[in-house]
């Protein structure tokens, strides 16, 4: 039973042990008042994922030794065994949010799907997250029609009224077996600049801990045994320890929660916020986080994280109704998915920032497919590694998924530059280049970073001179903070899809397809060469 907020095989025990024994922060936190106290103990066990974007198909990583992993059956078998492992604990399924955009067998049902996978595996509440936006709101409305269970957004308001749009619910409660866990969801504050900003125009995307600090209380109030954050926003942990924007918000709250999942990053997670556990579990359906919530009978409430798993399909026998319906969705798509376009002799990695292979590739066939003197292209666009070997429709389109479309201008040499230093991030290159070459320090200050920029000709960019430049149609309404091309002139959208032309770029050239090797971001004292 679901309780909406206002708007606004068993599990294998050898593998499990092992699993208990490798992870860190298992032990249960500091014991917490509960909302009521001489109660009868009970508990729940949360199941969490984030950041599938439409991977209800298992997929080989560079990582997974050639085993596949992930996808919707799996997904489901993993969540039937830790329902089974726990009897007496029911298990909730919950999503950190980004759960439809992404592969063809997603983006050609705009999402429908990918709900009705979830729907199938039986999630019980995810967060909206920044992506579930890229498709506009209407189409987000009639995913959340389509769910059977809340999407929910705490800190999403309406610019005109101050108030939730009459769509978002912030809160959900969702009862099994008299256990009543509350949910409540947030998005990422980025969201404006990480979808299209068109899209999400008409909203605001507040403070994470004032929406949790407002909707605490009143899950409680309603009867919440339990109250997890879910929340569409993320972090990293690493030798050092953890950080990241979840992680101030959640630090920032006033109010107690009980447990958070948290996405956005695709990262790995696992730590805790004042003995409270917080978790991410990678990305793309590849793993799962398992955690557990007890109260005794006297209303004091311990959470621990039992970790972080990856859904090897080997382990487990797949969901065979999920497996189904998914196999029917790609079935679908499979002329489309299956076209071999080039191959590639090695396989190409992809960092999260840097001047990216894949990066320079994709820049070098927006320029070739428009003719301009330069092209820019944002790396959150980058959005997976390559294999070596064939390389198919699906896979590019997986490079690319959303369905950008190329867009030229003319631009001052000065606010190309400008574009090139907003580029340098927080000191490591982010955009993608083609047609110029630029030296920067990362060591100097923001907005004097940029030490020299040419073209591929050797010609200087000289900041009274103007220059055709090529971008998507994201970055050329203000996307991923590139506000400088709002300055532009003679902007024309061609209708040419981003992933069509490097489609078409790589579909011309002999195979395996050669590779652009030549540093476009150039360290300030490094030769060039």
């Amino acid at each position: 039973m679901k309780t909406s907020g206002r708007p606004g095989a068993p599990f294998n025990r050898a593998v499990a042990l092992t699993f208990l024994a490798a992870i860190v922060g298992c032990a249960p936190a500091p014991a917490t008042e509960g909302a009521a106290a001489d109660t009868a103990a009970i508990c729940a066990q949360i199941f969490s994922t984030n950041d599938m974007h439409g991977r209800l198909l298992p997929a080989e990583y560079a990582w997974s030794g050639g085993r596949p992993v992930g996808g919707s059956a799996a997904l489901a078998a993993y969540a039937r065994e830790a329902d089974a492992e726990a009897p007496e604990c029911p298990l909730f399924i919950v999503s950190g949010g980004d759960i439809m955009q992404g592969t063809l067998v997603s983006n050609l049902a705009d999402g429908a799907s990918t709900i009705a996978a979830l729907n199938a595996i039986g999630y019980d509440a995810a967060a909206i997250g920044n992506h579930e936006f890229d498709w506009g709101v209407e189409i987000l409305r009639e995913r959340i029609a389509q769910a059977d269970f809340p999407l929910l957004g705490a800190n999403i308001y309406e610019r005109a009224t101050g108030e939730h749009p009459p769509w978002v619910r912030p809160w959900a409660i969702v009862e099994k077996d008299g256990v009543r866990v509350g949910f409540i969801g947030a998005t990422t504050r980025s969201t404006p600049t990480s979808t299209r900003p068109t899209n999400v125009v008409d909203f605001e995307f507040r403070s994470i801990a004032a929406a949790l600090d407002r909707y605490i209380p009143e899950v409680r109030e309603a009867g919440a045994d339990f109250v997890v954050a879910v929340m569409h926003e993320g972090g990293f942990c690493n030798d050092d320890g953890c950080d990241g924007e979840a992680l101030e918000e959640l630090a920032a709250t006033t109010e107690r929660f009980d447990y958070a999942v948290t996405g956005h990053t695709h990262s790995p997670l696992e730590t805790e916020i004042r003995g409270t556990p917080v978790v991410q579990s990678y990305s793309y359906s590849t793993a799962f986080g398992l955690g557990r919530l007890d109260r005794d009978a006297g209303g004091a409430v311990r959470a621990r994280l039992v970790g972080i798993r990856r859904t090897y399909v080997d382990e487990v026998t797949p969901d065979p109704d999920v497996q189904s319906l998914v196999q029917g969705f790609a079935a679908e798509v499979a002329d489309v998915v299956g076209r071999v376009v080039t191959e590639f002799a090695e396989p190409i990695a992809k960092p999260r920032r840097g001047d990216l292979v894949l990066g320079r590739l994709i820049a070098d066939a927006q320029r070739a497919a428009t003719g301009t003197q330069v092209a820019l292209m944002n790396a959150g666009g980058v959005r997976r590694a390559m294999p070596a070997g064939e390389i198919t429709y699906a896979d590019l389109f997986e490079l690319q998924p959303f369905g950008n479309r190329l867009v030229t201008l003319s631009l001052s040499g000065a606010r190309l530059l400008d574009a090139f230093e907003h580029g340098l991030a927080d000191g490591d290159p982010d955009a993608q280049l083609s047609g110029v070459r630029v030296t920067y320090d990362a060591g100097a200050q923001r907005g004097a970073r940029i030490v020299h920029a040419e073209l591929v000709d050797g010609t200087p960019i000289e900041p009274e001179s103007t220059y055709t430049v090529t971008v998507n149609d994201f970055m050329s309404i203000g996307g991923s903070g590139y506000t400088m091309f709002l300055d532009a002139d003679d902007v024309v959208d061609t209708g040419i899809v981003d992933v069509e032309a490097l489609v078409e770029y790589l579909d011309g050239r002999r195979r395996p397809a050669p590779i652009p090797g030549d540093s476009r971001w150039i360290p300030a004292g490094r030769d060039p060469r």
